[in-house]
């Protein structure tokens, strides 16, 4: 009986392995560009000002305008970043490009931005 239960355990955890796909995380602990892109289906673009950014947190706040894509009107938000490098190449009052994507928890990732 015993046997029983640890093949059907077994064989319940390989069957739920199989649906969970790995995640593959860098070495500071960031999702993958990759392993983002699998978790989304569209990638968004949108244009606006960087009001604030926080390195360490690896957040960018921006004052954007209309984004059709996504159904929202112009607001101010915090955006992660999914390469904190990304960072590096704004600075606050940069008027800026940018793509993002929702994950499926409902998280919007910065995946490229440019100052114009």
């Amino acid at each position: 009986m015993k046997l029983k239960s640890i093949i059907t355990a077994t064989a319940m955890v390989l069957a739920l392995g199989a649906f969970i796909a790995p995640v593959q995380v860098n070495a500071e602990n960031a999702f993958s560009k990759q392993a983002l892109m699998l978790a989304s289906n569209q990638t968004h673009h949108g244009v606006g000002t960087v009001t604030a950014i926080d390195s360490k947190a690896k957040k960018i706040e921006l004052k954007h305008g209309p984004i059709k894509s996504i159904g929202w009107m112009g607001m101010k938000m915090f955006f992660a970043v999914d390469d904190a490098d990304l960072l590096d190449e704004v600075e606050v009052g940069d008027k800026v490009d940018f793509e993002f994507i929702e994950t499926r928890d409902k998280r919007y990732v910065i995946t490229d931005i440019e100052a114009e």
